[in-house]
């Protein structure tokens, strides 16, 4: 390697993202994740990250396909937005998204495409695109059509789920009790009960609805922020619904459900007149 290119790399390093020197070896996985630090401001149009973005290595794997990169940078950024990492109303800029993700622009385009037909990112005036910000009233909308789609949802359940997967639902409650003090890995868990109830309703019209607004519900961010009490009552709200579906029981299963949405809305309004 000649002097001018070493001088080269050296530039090219002082102006990258300190994670990206850290965590990073181009064509080489350097661990399970990679941890973005936000970027110093270079303008007032960069404010697309404000505070720790994590991204997997998976990234920066130079051998994927622009296909799958085009995957990848779906996943990676509807999972920032899931955790709250880009946050509603925060700007989506493809320039500075493609330098933290160390893909070329097309990808990072075709991702922000699928996240805007998704719900996810909208087009705010001059801003351009945004993290999509849901108000209050269409927060209401959005539990209204939970509450019944999910209800129904329980009740194909609790005709139609196999003994295998009832006896699935309730080791995933019991595996709920353990993370009770990880808001982290307990919300998650809880979604991925709910997808998972979804999928004994063995209804596909159903579950193609309810993945429609589980994308919604990504918006109102994850529900690691309410209290033990609440923690505790969900458990018990989710141990009557698999008792339901497991005696049979439609009814109870739908009226179970919704007396859980309706406990989990109260609980996110009350959140939302709190913290704002």
């Amino acid at each position: 390697m000649t002097i001018k290119e070493t001088q080269m790399i050296r530039s090219r390093e002082k102006t990258r993202p300190k994670w990206c020197n850290n965590k990073l070896k181009r064509g080489t996985l350097a661990g399970t994740t990679v941890v973005a630090a936000a970027v110093r401001k270079p303008s007032r149009s960069t404010d697309t990250l404000k505070g720790a973005v994590e991204f997997p290595d998976e990234a920066v794997n130079s051998s994927a396909g622009r296909g799958s990169r085009g995957v990848k940078a779906h996943q990676i950024l509807r999972e920032a937005i899931a955790t709250g990492r880009l946050k509603p109303g925060a700007r989506v800029l493809e320039s500075e998204l493609a330098t933290l993700l160390e893909m070329s622009r097309t990808p990072v385009r075709e991702a922000i495409a699928t996240l805007e037909a998704e719900g996810l990112v909208s087009v705010d005036g001059a801003r351009g695109r945004v993290v999509t910000k849901l108000d209050y009233q269409s927060m209401m909308e959005l539990y209204a059509v939970r509450e019944v789609l999910e209800a129904t949802a329980a009740g194909l359940a609790a005709r139609n789920a196999s003994d295998m997967e009832i006896l699935a639902l309730r080791d995933m409650v019991e595996l709920e009790e353990q993370m009770l003090h990880d808001g982290g890995k307990l919300a998650e868990h809880n979604r991925r009960f709910h997808e998972a109830i979804y999928y004994c309703s063995h209804n596909r019209y159903i579950l193609r609805m309810l993945e429609y607004i589980q994308t919604g519900m990504l918006l109102l961010g994850q529900v690691a922020r309410v209290g033990d009490e609440r923690r505790e009552t969900a458990l018990r709200e989710h141990r009557a619904i698999v008792a339901a579906i497991e005696e049979r029981d439609p009814a109870a299963a739908e009226t179970a459900v919704r007396h859980h949405v309706r406990q989990a809305q109260q609980a996110r309004i009350k959140m939302l007149l709190q913290h704002g």
